[in-house]
């Protein structure tokens, strides 16, 4: 069986089906037969606020999706020389959405117009006191709707508004809306919505693949300095939006507890080249703390034994709790809740992690008597308890993942042959991206590796063996003294390319090894 046989396989699908998911795309034609139902009756609404002179005001959040839905909305009135103002809450001060406090404020303010973008979907509350203040309001949301839906004037929304079946990232919609308003694709609009489907993690389906593809396949080096500063030297595709990009634009709001990171809505959208290249090295200041700060919380915790699950309570800021959950959950592979002080006295705020096979949302619905909220996905989800009830928590939490039968799915891997390492294959596993969720990356095995045939870095950690023609095998914290207890060995990992002063490499990057039997 050819490798092109075992990647149609390894994703269910037909060769007709690869021709389809490979066909070339268009800013014109990524989304082709996918509309909100109601996006000119947005239109129309925002068109008549503006021939009103409406003093407006955009509502986002301090995630990436949310500062790429503000700076989209706020790019889009520049273009159209409509002055507006906006603000990105800060985690600490404000919370997630829209308020009851900002109504009050908005209304106080004189403002006529508000849209929420990545909120407000859920801000029922709120929402009530705009309209009954006479305040026009445009909800451009994605997340889970209650079961009544607030009083906005529109509400844009992928699965409320039929988009498709397929959710998608507040930011998308928002560039949904403004191509429909603009009438006409806007690329950095389209590249900031791109770098939200993966920040987000949205499926990469239908029209989240397809922007995703075309903005990748377009885009060209130092096209928007605001991104490529971001990007760095890396290649612009889903993996460095994932780890590079997303990561710093989220730093601002998980670490800064004031109102600061509105100049994140600056970065983005101002034509202020000095502007832009004072504030990236501020952002890549924070998310040198961000990282610091998450790796000592992390780190702290390293000599402990754990039983079915970690549950800990750590003086840290609230909006790193979530990474070093993540870190805990991916180095103990337990599901994991790490608890810090909130706001409110008495209080502790949870950001919960979980592997495949136990869900959090579900394990919230059933400990509801031991929490004052608690809500999420499968695999993560955030919660508030009394402080004096952490170790009687800690104690459920733990008994329900204990008489839980975690299932997890046998992942799918493709057997391939070191001879298969090759630049030809890297580009046909390539023509099958961009990869994220519910289409990932194929990983590959090859077995019966001679241990004494590999070679090591100078430190003797990490395995970075030469193969010939271009490929290598490359393997970090696989110490030569633990591999070479083993004669053979199988080795896991992904195809990837490597540049080293202009010498361009096939890389077999090897992220697990188990013993040859």
């Amino acid at each position: 069986m050819t490798l092109f046989e075992k990647l149609l396989d390894y994703y269910h699908i037909t060769k007709e089906d690869y021709e389809e998911l490979v066909k070339p795309h268009t800013f014109l034609d990524f989304n082709d037969g996918h509309e909100f139902d109601n996006v000119v009756e947005a239109v129309n609404l925002t068109y008549k606020m503006m021939e009103k002179k409406a003093k407006t005001i955009i509502y986002g959040d301090y995630d990436c999706d949310g500062i790429m839905g503000v700076s989209i909305l706020k790019k889009m009135f520049d273009y159209l020389s409509f002055p507006v103002d906006y603000y990105v809450p800060s985690r600490y001060l404000d919370g997630y959405g829209i308020n009851i406090n900002k109504a009050k404020e908005y209304v106080n303010s004189g403002y006529q117009f508000v849209i929420t973008v990545d909120n407000g979907v859920c801000a029922n509350e709120a929402i009530d006191y705009l309209k009954d203040n006479n305040v026009t309001v445009l909800v451009i949301d994605h997340h889970t709707p209650g079961e009544v839906l607030p009083r906005a004037d529109v509400i844009l929304h992928p699965l409320v508004s039929h988009l498709g079946n397929t959710t998608s990232s507040g930011a998308f919609s928002a560039f949904m809306f403004s191509r429909k308003l603009l009438d006409r694709v806007d690329k950095y609009l389209a590249t900031m919505a791109a770098i939200s489907l993966v920040s987000d993690m949205m499926p990469l389906k239908e029209y989240n693949r397809n922007l995703l593809r075309v903005v990748i396949d377009t885009y060209q080096k130092d096209e928007f300095l605001p991104i490529s500063l971001l990007a760095g030297d890396k290649p612009f595709n889903e993996n460095t939006i994932g780890m590079y990009i997303s990561p710093k634009i989220n730093s601002i709001g998980r670490v800064i507890e004031n109102s600061s990171i509105n100049e994140m809505i600056k970065y983005f959208t101002s034509d202020d080249k000095a502007f832009v290249l004072s504030y990236f090295n501020y952002i890549v200041e924070v998310s040198e703390q961000r990282k610091a700060l998450s790796n000592n919380a992390a780190n702290s915790l390293l000599d402990k034994q754990y039983d079915a699950s970690i549950v800990e309570y750590l003086d840290i800021k609230e909006g790193i709790m979530g990474i070093v959950a993540n870190n805990l959950l991916n180095r103990y592979n337990k599901p994991t809740i790490i608890f810090t002080k909130g706001s409110e006295p008495g209080v502790l705020k949870g950001s919960a992690r979980s592997q495949e096979g136990f869900n959090i949302s579900e394990a919230f619905h059933t400990l509801d008597q031991y929490l004052i909220s608690g809500g999420g996905h499968a695999n993560a989800g955030g919660c508030a308890i009394k402080e004096e009830n952490f170790e009687l928590f800690k104690e459920k939490f733990n008994e329900l993942v204990k008489n839980t039968d975690i299932q997890v799915k046998e992942k799918e891997i493709i057997p391939l042959r070191l001879i298969d390492i090759s630049r030809s294959n890297l580009k046909l596993v390539q023509s099958f991206s961009p990869f994220g969720i519910e289409w990932n990356a194929p990983t590959f095995m090859i077995e019966h590796i001679d241990t004494s045939a590999l070679s090591y870095s100078r430190n003797q950690l990490h395995i970075i063996t030469n193969i010939g023609g271009g490929s290598m095998l490359r393997g970090f914290n696989f110490s030569r003294e633990e591999v070479s207890k083993n004669k053979f060995i199988n080795i896991y990992g992904q195809l990837s390319e490597d540049s080293y002063r202009d010498l361009i490499q096939t890389v077999f990057d090897i992220r697990k090894i188990e013993k040859y039997s």
